[in-house]
């Protein structure tokens, strides 16, 4: 085996921010189940992988709604976790440690769909990039795909740069 050295990569500095849109039928059936539709917009934004039985994140995403668009509630990470282990109870499964969940609002937070509030100990909120969202909770939708277009411009002119430099 050889080591690899650090610098061996320096791409990976230019890395921003990562996405994974998926194309997925929409049934109808689906917009009335919760669970499921909080699943289909995770798998749909890449936050799960198809046939992911980890579904941790979906249980935070179902905190998040709940309180930010249910309550008019910026959430702590401890009553996101309160939230996600009650809804677990419900269902009969096992209970996660707030380290679990702490990573999946870091995921979030990374992705830019969520941020923490400057506030003691720190709530979270869907982003302020998406300040329409409170209005309209879909409004991130919009953000998130202008940043994918904006990545798509980029792209296009390095390819077109590339194929120019085999001329």
């Amino acid at each position: 085996m050889y080591k690899r050295l650090k610098s061996a990569h320096p791409e990976a500095a230019l890395v921003r921010r990562e996405w994974v849109v998926r194309l997925l039928d929409l049934p109808p059936e689906l917009l009335n189940r919760r669970r499921q539709l909080l699943r289909w917009v995770a798998l749909s934004l890449g936050l799960i992988s198809p046939g992911d039985e980890r579904d941790a994140v979906i249980d935070v995403l179902d905190a998040l709604f709940h309180y930010v668009h249910g309550r008019g509630v910026e959430p702590s990470a401890q009553q996101v976790l309160v939230f996600v282990n009650r809804r677990r109870q419900e269902r009969g499964e096992k209970p996660v440690v707030l380290e679990a969940v702490r990573y999946h609002l870091r995921r979030l937070e990374a992705a830019g769909l969520v941020e923490k509030t400057k506030a003691r100990g720190g709530n979270y909120r869907f982003s302020r990039a998406f300040e329409s969202s409170y209005e309209d909770p879909a409004a991130f939708v919009d953000a998130v795909f202008q940043e994918i277009l904006q990545s798509k411009d980029r792209i296009e002119k390095a390819v077109r740069h590339l194929a120019s430099l085999y001329k």
